[in-house]
């Protein structure tokens, strides 16, 4: 599940940055932030819609065909870097609920890092 929910916001992350590269890289070159004036909400869309995630405003939920929790994951955070190539990082907790006699007792916390780097082409 942990490796399945990474790729799956890797392939989110990916197919953002590739829509919205060329702004993304000539805000960063000029020295600007981008993430000040990034659409996190776009992402977050994205990633709900692909990976069929419901949303509140603390989590992103994932539900089982009956109706039970699956995990949780907290907002992610993205960053990025210009280093000769635009470097972006991801960042979330994924909480996986520990079921005992099919009751939560206890979350999993699994601290998340997703990177993708894309190099200037000419």
């Amino acid at each position: 599940m942990v490796r399945l929910t990474k790729e799956n916001t890797k392939i989110v992350l990916d197919s953002y940055i590739m829509k919205n590269s060329i702004e993304i890289y000539n805000s960063i070159k000029q020295g600007s932030d981008y993430t000040e004036s990034l659409d996190r909400d776009v992402y977050i869309d994205d990633l709900c819609d692909f990976c069929a995630l419901e949303k509140d405003s603390n989590y992103l939920y994932a539900y089982d065909e009956d109706g039970n929790l699956k995990y949780r994951m907290t907002y992610p955070v993205i960053t990025f870097r210009e280093e000769n190539k635009l470097k972006v990082k991801l960042n979330y907790t994924l909480y996986v609920p520990v079921r005992f006699d099919g009751k939560i007792v206890r979350y999993a916390i699994i601290p998340i890092t997703v990177n993708s780097s894309f190099s200037e082409k000419f």
